[in-house]
């Protein structure tokens, strides 16, 4: 089962990247949206609730565990 997903795997890879290097117009270009600073300050306020999020979510399974 192993080999048989490897090559599956090996085949889609090597597809794609045939097709890649034939029609290099198949990678979509990034642009950029020019607003730099907006979007650090996003990332960065998005970072801090996922951080935020999990510590709570561990204190909240610790606390659910401890009863047990």
């Amino acid at each position: 089962m192993k080999k048989l997903f490897q090559k599956l795997i090996g085949k889609i890879i090597k597809k794609s990247v045939e097709d890649v290097v034939s029609n290099p117009d198949v990678i979509p270009a990034v642009e950029p949206t020019g607003n730099g600073k907006k979007d650090f300050w996003k990332f960065v306020i998005q970072t801090l609730i996922s951080i935020l999020t999990a510590i709570l979510t561990a204190l909240g399974a610790t606390s659910c565990v401890s009863h047990f």
